[in-house]
């Protein structure tokens, strides 16, 4: 029997009521590549992507979430996927080679409560402009032409659920993924899953909402850079351009560093983040966390905090 796996968070697809003032952010702040463009959308990537997009971004009557895309390990598992989403009454979506530009056929369908989960297995590597690349055939972005505060590549995202545990053991169970660390409530309710599709590190973070009424929303997606210096350095060119910023410090949670940035006219809110510690253990036990292990704050970090909870819906 085939085993069915994940490889790896692929890309996100934004909404946003102003096409050109949300390229600005993402593009002329942030310093991701346009890759791509037609009238309604553009496709971006980090410096160091091989792959297509890891973001696009649609003009829209409102911000929102269209769909999280995530990788396969082998093109034929996403009619296998399709194959086991069937049998178990799950209805799929067929997305054509080409539709969405750069990448192979995909399906897409709905992870309770309400997300809107892809899974594709290729997209195309283009190379950049030629004035753009560089010499070093492992680097595609000559660096010496980048936004000096352009993040690496893309690195995991933060969603939030009105059943938070119920959503993370679908995407345990369905999908495969790993359960890296997890935080508990005193009264025992799960606060957060933190989840691996590369069974290496984390890729998916399920936070429970306030309330049971809430739609499930994405809190940020996360993009990675070098060093702690590469954060404060990205504040500078926020407050500089009068961006939202949403807090510096360090996750309890995977230990990373970060910092959040926030599209002024879209509310995407994107993390600058140094990455989280590698689990190369074939038997990892996830790291349990219950209440005050870390703080007695809402967000549970270590150093900093999060200084805004604004989210945005599907």
């Amino acid at each position: 029997m085939m085993q069915l796996e994940v490889a790896r968070l692929g890309h996100v697809a934004l909404e946003t009521s102003d096409l050109e003032s949300s390229i600005e952010f993402f593009h002329g702040t942030v310093g991701l590549e346009i890759v791509d463009r037609d009238d309604d959308s553009v496709y971006l990537r980090a410096v160091d992507e091989y792959d297509h997009h890891s973001l696009s971004l649609t003009e829209a009557e409102r911000s929102r979430i269209d769909h999280i895309g995530w990788q396969t390990e082998a093109p034929k598992h996403v009619a296998a996927f399709a194959d086991r989403f069937a049998d178990r009454g799950i209805d799929v979506t067929w997305i054509d080679d080409g539709v969405e530009p750069g990448q192979g056929e995909a399906i897409r369908f709905e992870v309770p409560n309400g997300h809107q989960f892809e899974l594709y297995g290729e997209m195309e590597k283009p190379d950049p402009p030629v004035e753009r690349r560089s010499k070093l055939k492992n680097r595609v972005y000559d660096p010496s032409d980048n936004n000096p505060i352009a993040p690496h590549r893309i690195d995991h995202l933060q969603i939030w659920d009105p059943d938070g545990f119920e959503c993370a053991e679908w995407i345990r169970e369905e999908l495969g993924f790993q359960v890296q660390e997890y935080y508990d409530e005193a009264d025992g309710t799960r606060w957060g899953t933190f989840l691996s599709a590369c069974g290496v590190k984390i890729d998916l973070a399920v936070v429970q909402s306030s309330s049971a009424d809430d739609e499930p929303a994405v809190h940020h997606v996360a993009y990675g850079v070098d060093t702690p210096n590469d954060l404060f350095a990205a504040h500078n060119v926020m407050n500089e351009n009068d961006v939202p910023v949403d807090g510096i410090g360090q996750h309890g949670i995977s230990r990373g560093e970060f910092m959040y940035a926030r599209d002024p006219t879209s509310s995407h809110r994107i993390e600058f983040n140094t990455g989280s510690y590698l689990t190369l253990d074939p038997h990892w036990e996830p790291v349990a966390w219950e209440e005050n292990d870390i703080s007695d704050g809402d967000d549970h970090q270590w150093i900093g905090g999060i200084d805004n909870l604004e989210r945005v819906y599907y």
